[in-house]
């Protein structure tokens, strides 16, 4: 399917919705922000101690049989 046929299909099925929390979420999707910053997303990141530490926590978390 070409890349027109698609859009025009959307559209159609769009304008036949009457669910409004579709449509909220179709909304709130193109409004979203695509661009990718990945010096703001590195900064969120947790440190390598962290990631070990909540690793063994899960780990021992489970419950392992002997």
């Amino acid at each position: 399917m070409e890349v027109l046929e698609q859009k025009k299909e959307i559209v159609d099925w769009i304008l036949t919705l009457d669910n409004t929390e579709v449509l909220n979420d179709i909304y709130k999707f193109k409004n979203q922000s695509s661009a990718f910053n990945f010096d703001e997303e590195f900064a969120k990141a947790i440190t390598s101690d962290e990631l070990k530490a909540k690793t063994t926590e899960f780990l021992k978390s489970l419950p392992w049989k002997k």
